[in-house]
């Protein structure tokens, strides 16, 4: 079916939400041991405010799909990004760390559940070169609303720590745009037609555990650094880790380019 520009620029909002789990409050975490000065491992439970979304989605996810496929796209979509809100959000009500961490733990499903719905969309709207094309301003996209949000989240946290949490109920927003531009794709990937995984995509998830390694040691580590032992306030330390964001984005956009020229192992 035809896919309206108002659908892609939806889809491309959507698939923004999924770099929202960590980057949002990134600056905000050094900031926790003023306000828990009495919890002994508040540096350790800091950081995992950062990647319990991403465990919530490695551990969550393969079930996940196969429960979000038996629903409407759109349904799942609304329910996703309400709890997406939600969960996101706590940071401006909570007072308990412990409460902190379950919610950020409940994000990272919500995160799980959009990242689903949000590919299973492209693999129903775009084909062949396309969709390559699509995916490569995907990531883009994705990349330019990290850098969007580090350094809103930086600015807001220099008020208060909590600001930055509402940058997450920015998912109700999105909500007039699912109901007015995705449209329901006309067939389902049934739960019987599915393919076995071929045994050389386990390099490639090997591959991307790595890269994920590699990746959460600059949002957990550069925070504390920057503004602990150099004085930088969140704005500036949200602009430095931006320019990752930034490269990503240049990377991603000339995928299609390298595609076009190079097979994928070459690229």
């Amino acid at each position: 079916m035809p896919i309206s520009n108002s659908t892609k620029i939806t889809l491309l909002l959507l698939s923004m939400t999924t770099m929202m789990s960590n980057v949002a409050i990134v600056t905000s975490l050094p900031h926790l041991k003023e306000y828990f000065p009495d919890i002994v491992q508040i540096k350790f439970l800091s950081r995992l405010m950062l990647t319990l979304p991403s465990l919530a989605i490695a551990i969550l996810a393969p079930f996940l799909g196969h429960l979000l496929h038996r629903f409407k796209r759109i349904r799942a979509l609304v329910s996703a990004l309400l709890f997406f809100a939600l969960a996101g959000s706590a940071g401006l009500y909570l007072s308990d760390i412990h409460s902190l961490l379950l919610s950020r733990f409940a994000l990272g499903i919500a995160i799980a559940a959009l990242m689903i719905l949000t590919t299973s969309l492209v693999g129903d709207y775009f084909q062949a070169e396309e969709r390559y094309h699509y995916m490569g301003l995907q990531s883009a996209f994705t990349s330019v609303g990290g850098l969007l949000f580090l350094l809103a989240g930086g600015t807001l946290s220099d008020i208060d720590w909590r600001y930055s949490f509402g940058i997450y109920l920015s998912g109700i927003l999105f909500l007039p745009l699912v109901f007015l531009y995705i449209k329901e794709p006309v067939h389902y990937h049934l739960l019987g037609e599915e393919q076995s995984v071929h045994p050389r995509l386990s390099m490639i998830y090997l591959l991307a555990f790595i890269l994920m390694l590699i990746f959460y040691i600059l949002p957990t580590q550069m925070p504390f650094l920057m503004m602990n032992h150099f004085g930088a306030d969140g704005k500036l330390t949200g602009m430095i880790i931006a320019m990752a964001f930034i490269f990503n984005a240049l990377g991603a956009l000339s995928f299609s380019y390298f595609k076009n020229a190079y097979d994928f192992r070459s690229i």
